[in-house]
Formats: C-alpha cells, sequence, structure tokens
C-alpha cells in the first residue's frame, strides 16, 4: 500500500520550485557562475532500503566552517571557503579558485525522519544519511558532521 503523507501547502511550491530548477539545469549556461564569485557545490541524492544519502563535493572546506540543516523533506548546506593568502606577483597566470560563501538546498525524493541525520566529512566529501520517515513534520534540525 503507497504511504500516504498529509497535506501540505509548501510542498507544491517546492515541486514547482524543483520543476524549474531542473528545466533551467538544461538550458544552455547564459554565463559562467565561477566569474561572478558564486560556487555551488556537485551532490550525489541516491536511497537505499531504509535511507536517504546526500553527499557533496566540498573541496577545500573546513567541517567547522560546514553548517547542515534537515528538514523532513529537504537538505541544506552552507558554508564557507577562505583564500589561504594572497598573491600579488607579476608572474601570476591566472586565478580560478573561487572562495566565498555557498549554500544549497537539495529537495529529498521521500520524507526523512530529521532527528536522526548523521553526517560525516572526509577527503573533502561530505556525506549525510537520514533514515526514511513513517510520518512527517515540517520543522528542521541543525547537525555538525562528525
Amino acid at each position: 500500500m503507497p504511504y500516504m503523507l498529509p497535506w501540505d501547502p509548501w510542498r507544491e511550491l517546492r515541486e514547482v520550485r524543483d520543476a524549474m530548477e531542473k528545466a533551467f539545469s538544461k538550458l544552455p549556461k547564459l554565463f559562467d557562475r565561477e566569474q561572478f564569485g558564486a560556487w555551488i557545490p556537485a551532490v550525489d541524492v541516491y536511497e537505499k532500503d531504509d535511507e536517504v544519502i546526500v553527499k557533496a563535493d566540498l573541496p577545500g572546506v573546513n567541517k567547522k566552517n560546514v553548517r547542515i540543516l534537515v528538514s523532513n523533506e529537504e537538505v541544506t548546506i552552507q558554508g564557507e571557503t577562505k583564500r589561504e593568502e594572497e598573491v600579488k606577483e607579476k608572474n601570476f597566470y591566472r586565478s580560478e579558485r573561487v572562495y566565498g560563501s555557498f549554500s544549497r538546498t537539495i529537495p529529498l525524493p521521500v520524507p526523512v525522519e530529521r532527528e536522526k541525520a548523521k553526517a560525516s566529512f572526509k577527503d573533502g566529501v561530505l556525506q549525510i544519511v537520514v533514515p526514511k520517515a513513517k510520518g512527517a513534520r515540517e520543522d528542521q534540525v541543525e547537525i555538525r558532521p562528525e
């Protein structure tokens, strides 16, 4: 028997937003994000039998500078990368690495038990594991990588 969720007026708005993001992601890039200083980490989201897993590439990010918010239907990853030192030499040819704050909200494919979420951070990869929910709530909690 399929799982039934209580009606949530905001879920429909999130579905519209997700559909728009999906549609716009298929368009050719009109401008390069890095050119304007924005950086959005790449993520993988997949399900196992009893859990949802989100993996995000965060190269050069210190885990102390990562904030994770988990709700029943989405995960938000926020953080910051900092420049170690600024090079001011005349033979400096290229500067492509991006520094600054980032934020990414990832919709989850199923409701989850946000209180039981766990995160780990190893070799620049953040992994968030959240058990699938048997019921749904709308609040979110903050968790820290171990």
